[in-house]
This record gives structure tokens, C-alpha cells and sequence, in this order.
């Protein structure tokens, strides 16, 4: 799956400018991280249509990249996010970062540095992943 980063100058409106794009070209947003500095932010964001997504964005002028991410199902019982990050952490992948996305179970979206390994794990373990 790919999530997409959008730079914006930390500047008011900027956000709003971005989900406006979005939402004229019936674009969902599925998950959203938001992180600043002090001259920029870096909004992250998954959406249901990638490819209308991108043209919206890149349209109304802001610079973006694409980044392959990892999106697992995870079943609503104690002790089902330590078994992913295990999984992980157990066969040397390390997690970059990870945010919740929304979906009908829930889930999370990894930035993991071995994704062919990661995806090859989880399969091992009858664990859902996009």
C-alpha cells in the first residue's frame, strides 16, 4: 500500500488547502499523521484512490512522495499489537513508525526497512495485511 507525505509550510490554511483538494475530488482519507517543526509539516496520509489523490495534490501545487507501507488487520483482544511488533522486532525488521488507519477491524499502517520480509512473516502467521 502506498501512503502519501505532503510537505506544507507551516503556514494557516495549509491543512485545510490540502483536505479541500482532496474532498472536491471525492477523495477518502482513511489515515492522517500530522507532525511539525518549526518551518514545515509533514502530513502522511492514506486514502481510498492513491492515483486521484496524487493529481488533486500535485494540482493544487504541493510537493509530495509516495512511500510503501505496510497495513496490517489487527483483532480487537489484549496482546494482538505486542504479537506484530514481536513478529518484528524477533526477525530483525525494524519499524520506522506506525499510526492507526481506520478500517471496519482495526488496524495499523508500518513503515518497516524489510517489507518483503515483513509481508512474508505475517503470511506465515495467518495475519491479514494490505
Amino acid at each position: 500500500m502506498k501512503q502519501i507525505s505532503v510537505f506544507l509550510e507551516n503556514k494557516k490554511g495549509r491543512l485545510k488547502e490540502v483536505t479541500s483538494a482532496l474532498a472536491k475530488e471525492g477523495v477518502g482519507i482513511k489515515a492522517v499523521v500530522l507532525s511539525e517543526s518549526i518551518e514545515f509539516g509533514v502530513l502522511k496520509i492514506i486514502t481510498d484512490n492513491i492515483a486521484k489523490a496524487v493529481e488533486a495534490i500535485e494540482k493544487n501545487g504541493f510537493s509530495l512522495t509516495l512511500t510503501d507501507i505496510l497495513v496490517v488487520e489487527i483483532e480487537d483482544e489484549t496482546g494482538t499489537f505486542n504479537k506484530v511488533v514481536s513478529l518484528f522486532s524477533d526477525n530483525g525488521i525494524e519499524i520506522e513508525y506506525c499510526y492507526t488507519i481506520s478500517s471496519e477491524k482495526g488496524a495499523f499502517a508500518f513503515k518497516v526497512d524489510k517489507l518483503s520480509l515483513a509481508k512474508e512473516i505475517l503470511s506465515k502467521h495467518s495475519l491479514r495485511f494490505q
